[in-house]
This record gives structure tokens, C-alpha cells and sequence, in this order.
């Protein structure tokens, strides 16, 4: 009865993780971590019960169980302090404007297409252009999602939009040259490329970028020519 019971409370606290993971991931996390311990103490306190009742006499039952019980607590003290703050801290710097809901999301895009997880992070990619189309990292990372399908149009747009709002001219260079790999490797357009390059050299002439898309430039034409 009692592992039928640990199983439907472990199943309940799943389907409220997910509810919650859905809207909140960072409040999931709170109540993963609040319902794991709470399960833990559970079955401890049973585990504790059922060994006192066999091992000492009935009437001592109730003190032993008492200092089993203090001793596992101050064990775990440390531990939920650590999580009550960290959560608190988190919650609270959520809730004063520090962290916003989209750097939390686009931190998590990130992370998902750091292991691959394209569909997640292009999900949330799409949950921050939603609130803001200029999002600079949102279009990279959705123009990264698509490039990875195959979609090789889309992906062109994506990072074309990216550099349309970007301000820094170190981040413009990387995204024409995200484009210019996809124009020349995957689509075959050389000249489309070369076009794609010249507008780092127009744009920041004199600088490493320019110079680097100068040499692109002279291997793409190069390359054209021995194939041609």
C-alpha cells in the first residue's frame, strides 16, 4: 500500500511539474524540489516507523522515531536553506525587473540548442519574437533552428532581419558571414555570397572583419573560377 501511494503522489507531482513547466519553468523547479523532499520525508518517517517496530519495544517507539526524525532534519537544514534562498533570490529578482521573462527564455533557447534540441529552442525563440520582432538573438537562434532543417530560405531571412537591428558591427559580420556560408556551401550561389561579404567591406572598411571577408572573397571567386 504504501509503495501504491509513493507511486500516485510521484505521478500527481509529475503532472503538476509539467502544468506548471509549461508556464513557469522556474516555479516547476521550486515545486519539483519542494514535492521531492516532502516524498523524501515521507518515506523516511515510514522506513523509520517500520524499523523502530521491529527492533525496540513498543513503548519506546515514539522517542526513537522523534530523534531518527530531528537527526534526518538538521542533516537536510543546510540543504533547504541553500534552496530557499537560491529560489527566493531567483523569484525575487524575476519579480523587481531584474532578470525578465525573455532573457529567461532565451537563455533557455540557448541551452536547448547548445544540446541539440532544436524544436525546444525554436519554440522559445518564437516566444520572444512574439513580445520583440528586433531581438537580435532570437533571429540568430531561430535562423540557427532552420538552417538545421534544411530550410535554408528561411534561414537566410532570419539572420537578414537579425542584421537589420543589430548595432554592433562585430555582431553584423558574424551573421553576413552566417549568410554567405549558406549562400556559397549549401545553395551554390557564389556571386550571391561575394555580394553578402562586400557589405562587411563597405560597412567597417580597414577593420579585421573587412579583411577577413576580403579573403573569402578572393578563395569564393577563386573557386568559382577553377570549377567554371
Amino acid at each position: 500500500m504504501t509503495n501504491l501511494l509513493f507511486a500516485l503522489n510521484l505521478l500527481t507531482a509529475a503532472a503538476l511539474v509539467y502544468v506548471i513547466w509549461r508556464r513557469d519553468k522556474l516555479q516547476s523547479r521550486v515545486v519539483f524540489h519542494v514535492v521531492g523532499l516532502s516524498l523524501a520525508a515521507v518515506l523516511y518517517g515510514v522506513m523509520v516507523w517500520r524499523s523502530a517496530a521491529t527492533e525496540i519495544h513498543a513503548d519506546e517507539i515514539p522517542t526513537y522515531f522523534l530523534a531518527r526524525t530531528v537527526t534526518a532534519a538538521l542533516a537536510y537544514v543546510p540543504f533547504v536553506v541553500f534552496l530557499v534562498v537560491s529560489y527566493a533570490r531567483a523569484l525575487g529578482t524575476v519579480a523587481s525587473g531584474g532578470v525578465s521573462t525573455k532573457e529567461i527564455e532565451l537563455e533557455e533557447a540557448k541551452h536547448a540548442l547548445r544540446f541539440g534540441h532544436y524544436t525546444q529552442a525554436g519554440q522559445m525563440a518564437r516566444r520572444v519574437l512574439e513580445r520583440d520582432q528586433d531581438n537580435v538573438e532570437a533571429r540568430t537562434i531561430m535562423a540557427e533552428v532552420q538552417l538545421n532543417a534544411g530550410q535554408y530560405e528561411k534561414a537566410i531571412g532570419s539572420y537578414r532581419l537579425a542584421m537589420t537591428a543589430v548595432r554592433d558591427n562585430a555582431e553584423f559580420a558574424q551573421l553576413v558571414f552566417a549568410v554567405a556560408v549558406i549562400l556559397n556551401e549549401h545553395q551554390g550561389d557564389d556571386m550571391g555570397a561575394v555580394r553578402e561579404l562586400d557589405l562587411i567591406r563597405k560597412r567597417m572598411p580597414g577593420t579585421p572583419q573587412a579583411d577577413k571577408a576580403q579573403r573569402w572573397i578572393v578563395r569564393i571567386m577563386d573557386q568559382a573560377a577553377r570549377e567554371g
